[in-house]
């Protein structure tokens, strides 16, 4: 498969998942705006291009960072398994370093943000780049 193509494959899963990630989750999130700045976030036209931009971040960082550093990692003769592992501890760290990054300034910088929510937004970066870049190592 082109490689074009399963990067569209991808960052379309990856998307897909984030967002039901985040449905998912709303509860917990809002009940945290609310608790930091006393009132629900407006979704405006400037926050929905900065929404944007980060998706592109995000999506930069998996393409050009975790996916080739995990390739970079694995041998001709790497069998299935190997792959998931190394998909996890290369694809993954980098998802556990950017979202964990994200979540420690959150919580430096924000009183009453919930070290609960930190810690599962933290889990989901690692789990979800391990999952996309696994995803991109099984498309032939």
């Amino acid at each position: 498969m082109d490689n074009n193509i399963k990067m569209l494959i991808v960052a379309v899963v990856y998307l897909v998942l984030d967002v039901v990630w985040i449905f998912l989750n709303i509860r917990e999130q809002n009940e945290n705006i609310i608790r930091i700045q006393g009132k629900q976030t407006e979704i405006t036209y400037k926050r929905v291009v900065y929404i944007i931009i980060c998706y592109i971040l995000i999506l930069l960082s998996l393409l050009h960072i975790a996916i080739p550093l995990t390739l970079n990692n694995i041998g001709n003769s790497d069998d299935l398994q190997t792959k998931a592992y190394k998909s996890i501890i290369y694809g993954g760290s980098v998802g556990f370093c950017i979202y964990g990054i994200y979540n420690l300034i959150s919580l430096i910088i924000y009183e009453k943000f919930e070290i609960t929510l930190a810690l599962t937004d933290t889990a989901w970066g690692w789990f979800i780049y391990s999952f996309i870049t696994f995803l991109y190592l099984l498309l032939k």
